[in-house]
């Protein structure tokens, strides 16, 4: 019997790796432009150590420690994505899928991980003072004509 695991691509290195956010959109959008007519199963399994290597370092960013019902279900989806990894012996057309299927896991990561860093960064925005916001009349209201009640007869 053939041993599944050794044709797995070896575990993703994530000390090689930045956690970049420009990088990891180019990851994921060179990765979803490949066409399966085109490309090879040696690029698709390439593209695929790629990806999984992001999946890890921004999977740990973007989830954090939260124990929430959505967290949770986050990380068994890419729990069940990353160990489903086809082997050698599977159809070119599975592994190109399990490879769109890790670019948009990726791409979700990726926006959740700005939300949280853009959410901590962020200041709040300033609250513009009433002198900014009247004019110069001292008015906060545009003036606006005046416009004579209709005739209710």
């Amino acid at each position: 019997m053939k041993d599944l695991t050794s044709s797995l691509p070896p575990a993703p290195d994530t000390n090689e790796l930045p956690l970049d956010v420009e990088t990891a959109e180019r990851a994921t959008n060179g990765a979803l432009a490949l066409r399966l007519g085109t490309t090879t199963r040696q690029e698709i399994d390439e593209w695929t150590a790629q990806l999984r290597g992001r999946i890890v370092l921004f999977a740990e960013e973007a989830l954090g420690q939260e124990r929430t019902t959505a967290t949770r279900a986050a990380r068994w989806e890419v729990d069940q994505l990353l160990a489903s990894t086809p082997g050698d012996g599977v159809l070119v057309f599975n592994a190109y899928q399990h490879l769109r299927d890790l670019a948009r896991l990726l791409r979700w990561l990726v926006a959740e991980y700005r939300k949280k860093t853009e959410a901590v960064t962020s200041p709040l925005p300033a609250r513009p003072s009433p002198d900014a916001l009247a004019d110069s009349n001292g008015h906060c209201l545009p003036e606006h004509e005046a416009v004579p009640p209709k005739d209710r007869t």
